[in-house]
């Protein structure tokens, strides 16, 4: 039966229904924990969903099992462990004692994760303890414990969940929880009650964007239909146009490349020249030489996370009516306004001068923040707190 529900999950895997994928592989883990690829679907799935909290703790949980070696899984950790140390090394020493690894890999992993040991040790020297869980900083064995949305899914009786989530759908402050729910309960009444909320213009902007997101991953294909700003959207769910996702929409990568080679030509990795020659051109890629020397300018992660969160949710919360990308320099400058002003307010530093003054770029971050009005509410915030802890 497992193999059964196993395939399933591949072939929901590969419609990109990644919330249909992700019950099916935990449904199989149930009924046979040693089934590897199981472990490997559901955290790829979890993963594309971009549910980092709910994959840590599918890894950590993976790592309990005397299950074959798997690389995949070990890109994975990497990737959802890099600001948690102390899980890391517990994660790779596990691996280092899989069937499977050879005699290079067991080295590396035991070298990685005294590496990672040492690294631990010393944010607990600087910062306690007790900091580092608040930052959620854990061990493997606490993410391991953690409950996610699945272990409640599988452990009540059906009618049980439903009805929980038709409470939590008419509360204003739990209807994207239903809505993350229901993308991963491939059933009619999900369906249904997805659809209702694209519909639903008394809830959120963003969270009916999300709502529609939901139906594709839960395997629903065909036309749905969105409500937004009194009027009605049809939504091809087979190919959706403007681009259905869950991370930075691609029409957005020219921008964020502009916003990078900016701040490359400010830090003296490319040439004024080079910039100019660029910087207003509406190419979806940049010369693979000038891509490799943006690799080189230091943008550090906290700033480009910011941006990306800021156009997420404009995207989201106006979604389908989202501006075509024209202008990425005008756009660039606009993402570069909103990185400066964080840096500013929360960072204190702002090392890269002055950005160019532009008034189409103005209209973008205006657009783009009218989406996140307490923006600059945090960041002041942020300040005063800073201003009073240095007296």
């Amino acid at each position: 039966m497992s193999q059964d529900v196993n395939g399933l999950g591949r072939h929901y895997l590969q419609a990109e229904s990644y919330g249909a994928s992700a019950f099916c592989f935990y449904r199989a883990i149930l009924e046979d924990p040693n089934n590897g690829n199981a472990w490997n679907g559901l955290v790829l799935s979890l993963s594309l969903m971009r549910r980092e909290n709910d994959a840590q703790t599918i890894l950590a949980r993976f790592a309990r099992h005397p299950l074959p070696y798997d690389k995949d899984m070990v890109t994975f950790a990497l990737m959802m462990y890099q600001q948690s140390p102390l899980a890391m090394s517990e994660w790779v020493r596990a691996m280092s004692i899989r069937f499977g690894v050879n005699a290079q890999e067991r080295e590396a992993f035991t070298q990685m994760a005294e590496d990672l040991e040492l690294n631990y040790t010393d944010l607990v020297s600087r910062h306690g303890e007790e900091v580092l869980k608040e930052q959620g900083m854990f061990s493997l064995e606490e993410f391991a414990d953690r409950k996610i949305e699945l272990d409640w899914l599988m452990s009540e009786p059906i009618d049980t969940v439903y009805g929980v989530i038709q409470t939590w759908l008419e509360d204003p402050e739990s209807v994207l929880s239903a809505v993350r729910m229901l993308c991963m309960m491939p059933d009619v009444r999900s369906e249904k009650l997805l659809r209702r909320v694209c519909r639903n213009e008394e809830v959120d902007g963003k969270t009916r964007t999300h709502a529609l997101l939901a139906l594709r991953w839960l395997g629903v294909r065909g036309n749905a239909r969105i409500h937004k700003m009194e009027e009605s959207f049809v939504i091809n769910l087979d190919n959706p146009v403007p681009e259905l996702t869950v991370s930075v929409p691609t029409a957005y990568k020219p921008v964020l490349d502009r916003m990078k080679l900016w701040i490359a030509k400010q830090q003296g990795v490319v040439t004024e020249e080079e910039y100019e020659q660029h910087a207003s051109t509406d190419e979806v890629d940049l010369p693979a030489e000038l891509a490799d020397k943006l690799e080189q300018a230091d943008v550090p992660s906290v700033l480009q996370e910011v941006v990306h969160a800021l156009i997420r949710s404009a995207y989201d919360q106006y979604y389908p009516l989202v501006p075509g990308i024209r202008g990425t320099r005008q756009w660039s400058i606009a993402l570069l306004m909103l990185m400066k002003d964080y840096a500013v307010g929360v960072m204190n530093a702002w090392p890269y001068g002055e950005i160019e003054k532009d008034e189409t770029a103005v209209l973008h971050r205006n657009w783009i923040i009218s989406a996140s009005r307490d923006f600059y509410d945090n960041i002041e915030i942020a300040r005063k707190l800073r201003e009073s802890q240095l007296g």
